[in-house]
């Protein structure tokens, strides 16, 4: 289920007399297609002078190559100082000796007499004396080599006899016994840090002592976080005898599609219309368990059910596809605390308060009560023998006065499992930012919603949409009390860009793009809320 990014480093390590060079080159490979990646940068990071950083990029086909050469403890050198190289003309290759006072990048290139590059290498070195190879390619004549140092250029003339095909720049550093006074052996240590636009960066430590192959395993930043859906409604569709295990071409969620999307673990709404099922929506819930169990025992494979917090981390960890119960609407229970008890041991891990209906116990927020009626006592029973239970109260759907009163009831934090921001859409089924200050307050999180209509007035709604009201609740409470909850299967209308369950990789390179943190991102997709799911599903 996740993708990786494998970078494959063969570095081939000499030693020269009192000196360590390092020729760095390899591949930047996606793992799963093991095509090469362009734009990938490999940076390198000398401990023993931090200032040093320098990046190298691959190239169209993934491929980088640079040479890492270091001078150990030369004798100092108060300014730059380049020579004539030598032997000039030259038939095979030249010499140029090159003394700098401190660390850097020395950029060594080479250009024929109309300006058309030949060579080019830069090279990550430490101060003292060190000597730029050529060795000679093309055909015989007139070139120029320069030599690029803290922004100084110097330049050579260079006569080349004879055409060659040589090996083009190298550097090596001055083994003479001169310099044995001076000399003191150290191991240089470095940084190798490999990073890709929607990919997490990887850091490795290594130094300049040994030979060493080395690679590098990138998951992207979708696939590192653990994403987690807090509402989807495609178990409506499964008692109707829809196949979660087969790529659909209708409705928003099938398991390759939830594997495709990268999520982790999906809250599994039971949602009885209250119309269709006015005496017994009980029932017709435990039809809608009854269908998901022939799906996970089908799927048993790829597919398995989560029931606390321990579970959902091993089967992550598995690779397996998470499912967790949730009941949507309290006029499940029919106003019975062991039918409540029941969906729990059956699996349910959330109650919806209400959904558009308002039951007798509690007011939902289409209701024109909402405002001013909330929970009756039997409502504040079920509230309390929620929190013994260790199920999470959620609030979507939810009237203003019966969430004021859940909050004053409940000892635990709570959930709007798929709501949007009401300053954004003023829409009844949207949160207040009082009500998301006190969700907040009381350590909660809110799911926001893929539904157009509550996003915005516009006839199109788009991921910027989304991430608009994202960044609204991080403005006003903070990143800790966001998630998502798409309403995948429940709405029939859609995000652009956000189509179905395997578009969710847009969400997060939309958000990388807009400026949020990989922290900020796995927070989002899924920490915020499993620091719920602890608390309370213990």
């Amino acid at each position: 289920m996740k993708n990786h990014l494998s970078i494959l480093f063969s570095f081939l390590i000499f030693s020269l007399a009192y000196s360590q060079s390092i020729s760095v080159q390899g591949w930047v490979k996606d793992k799963n297609t093991g095509l090469g990646l362009d734009s990938a940068f490999v940076i390198l990071v000398n401990k023993n002078f931090p200032q040093q950083k320098d990046t190298f990029r691959a190239n169209n086909s993934g491929y980088f190559s640079f040479f890492l050469t270091s001078a150990r403890d030369f004798e100092s050198v108060d300014a730059i100082l380049v020579t004539n190289n030598y032997p000039n003309p030259f038939n095979s290759s030249t010499n140029l000796d090159v003394y700098l006072p401190e660390a850097g990048n020395l950029k060594v290139e080479v250009y024929d007499v109309l300006g058309k590059m030949i060579d080019e290498k830069t090279f990550t070195i430490l101060p003292g004396k060190h000597i730029v190879e050529y060795y000679g390619k093309g055909s015989a004549g007139v070139y120029f080599l320069v030599v690029s140092f803290h922004g100084k250029d110097f330049v050579r003339k260079i006569i080349q006899l004879g055409n060659l095909n040589g090996d083009g720049i190298k550097l090596q550093t001055s083994g003479s016994n001169y310099l044995n006074k001076f000399l003191k052996v150290t191991t240089n240590q470095y940084l190798l840090i490999a990073e890709r636009f929607l990919y997490v960066p990887d850091t490795i430590e290594i130094d300049d002592s040994q030979n060493r192959n080395i690679t590098f395993e990138l998951e992207t930043v979708h696939q590192n976080a653990i994403l987690i859906d807090l509402h989807n409604d495609v178990l409506e569709k499964v008692v109707d005898g829809y196949d979660l295990g087969v790529l659909n071409t209708i409705n928003h969620s099938d398991l390759p599609r939830f594997y495709k999307g990268g999520v982790d673990v999906q809250l599994m709404a039971l949602w009885v219309s209250p119309t269709q099922y006015p005496n017994n929506p009980f029932q017709q819930t435990l039809r809608m368990i009854d269908s998901f169990k022939v799906q996970l025992n089908k799927y048993s494979s790829i597919m398995a059910q989560a029931l606390n917090s321990r579970e959902i981390d091993s089967l992550v960890k598995l690779g397996k596809f998470t499912a967790i119960l949730c009941v949507e609407g309290g006029h499940a229970i029919e106003e019975n605390i062991y039918k409540l008890d029941s969906l729990y041991k059956l699996g349910a891990r959330y109650l919806t308060i209400t959904w558009n209906n308002s039951t007798s116990w509690a007011t939902s927020a289409q209701d024109p009560q909402a405002t001013t009626k909330g929970l009756s006592e039997f409502g504040r029973q079920v509230i309390r023998h929620m929190d013994s239970l260790g199920m999470i109260i959620d609030v979507s759907h939810v009237g203003p006065k019966t969430i004021d009163d859940i909050l004053e009831v409940t000892v635990n934090p709570i959930i709007a499992s798929h709501s949007g921001v009401k300053a954004l859409r003023n829409h009844y089924r949207n949160l207040t930012d009082q009500q998301i200050i006190k969700i907040a307050q009381k350590g909660g999180v809110i799911g926001v919603i893929f539904y157009p209509p509550y996003l915005t007035t516009s006839s199109t709604a788009t991921i910027k949409n989304v991430i608009d009201h994202i960044d609204y609740i991080k403005n006003l409470v903070g990143i800790d009390y966001i998630a998502l909850g798409s309403d995948f299967d429940g709405i029939e209308r859609v995000i652009v860009g956000l189509e179905d369950v395997s578009k969710f990789p847009n969400l997060t390179e939309a958000l990388l793009r807009r400026g949020y943190s990989i922290s900020d991102i796995k927070k989002i997709y899924g920490e915020n809320f499993l620091r719920v799911f602890r608390q309370v599903c213990k």
